[in-house]
């Protein structure tokens, strides 16, 4: 936990890890420019293999409350987290959030995340509702998206305890850019460089067994971006996604065994919506005639 920090920030901080497309961070940084909520910073962390020009993009806004910094080398997306979250505790920030290089804020989240985060001072993190966008900023609908919202806990105000963890077990509803944290009830380092797709769903897990609670914002204040550039839609279909979801659900699931919390633990092995979408996979896969990845997904479907 980031404890024993002196006196915070009021400032949020809005940290953006950078791996590429100078196009879209512009239109990231216009959307924290434009909150209605000024007590904001924020910082580009930028993990690109070459210099694209991040530093003179950050310069063109001529705001003093945003910087840039340059990793020393690849992090990785974990790595780059957890270094988004260090210079965040550097900063004695109290809220910090990690905003994608490629999506986008409404003018209200800061407000709304801020005034979530008073109504639980001991929330770990406020996980909004999102518009999910296309490549063009227009709204876009998946079967995937489609799912994720029929998800969402009509009568729930936040995830805690056991039934908190059965329900993120059963399918994570809600999207890790969105999230707002409150770094003090954070563990640090809080992102596992072991994964490439899924630490978000390890945090989060990890702080439900430890003892702590995610409150849940119904208003919709993120634009989520999908496009076929974005590690998510990569990994994807390089199956990456599927195959590390699979192994941290069953982790999840013998952590909240070992606890005691057998319902959680169910919830993990059945891991509802990972095996799912490994089923509709194997569909795609096998209609684009890719036997050996199809059944590749559909013995994870199976699997428990």
């Amino acid at each position: 936990m980031a404890e024993g920090r002196g006196e915070l920030s009021s400032d949020y901080v809005v940290l953006i890890p950078f791996y590429s497309n100078v196009g879209y961070l512009r239109e990231t940084l216009q959307s924290v420019v434009a909150q209605t909520d000024r007590r904001w910073r924020a910082i580009v962390v930028d993990d690109s293999p070459s210099d694209v020009g991040v530093a003179d993009v950050v310069a063109s806004f001529g705001d003093d409350r945003i910087e840039a910094r340059r990793n020393e080398r690849n992090l990785g997306v974990a790595g780059s987290f957890n270094r988004c979250f260090e210079i965040a505790v550097e900063r004695r920030a109290d809220l910090a959030m990690i905003l994608h290089a490629d999506d986008v804020l409404e003018p209200d989240y800061i407000a709304t995340v801020r005034r979530a985060h008073d109504g639980s001072p001991d929330a770990a993190c406020v996980a909004t509702k999102v518009t999910v966008v296309g490549a063009d900023g227009r709204r876009r609908r998946s079967l995937a998206d489609a799912v994720k919202r029929a998800m969402w806990p009509r009568r729930v105000g936040r995830l805690e305890g056991e039934r908190g963890l059965a329900l993120l077990l059963r399918g994570q509803f809600f999207y890790c850019p969105g999230v707002s944290y409150r770094l003090a009830a954070v563990p640090l380092p809080a992102w596992n460089v072991r994964w490439e797709q899924v630490m978000d769903l390890e945090l989060y897990g990890t702080i439900l067994l430890g003892g702590g609670s995610i409150a849940l914002e119904p208003r919709r204040v993120f634009r989520y971006r999908r496009h076929a550039q974005s590690m998510t839609q990569v990994n994807t279909a390089t199956l990456l996604r599927t195959r590390e979801e699979t192994d941290v659900c069953r982790e999840l699931a013998a952590r909240a065994q070992d606890q005691g919390w057998v319902r959680a633990a169910r919830a993990g092995r059945r891991r509802f919506s990972v095996r799912a979408q490994a089923l509709v996979q194997a569909v795609g896969l096998a209609a684009a005639r890719r036997w050996r990845e199809s059944m590749a997904c559909l013995a994870m479907s199976a699997s428990r």
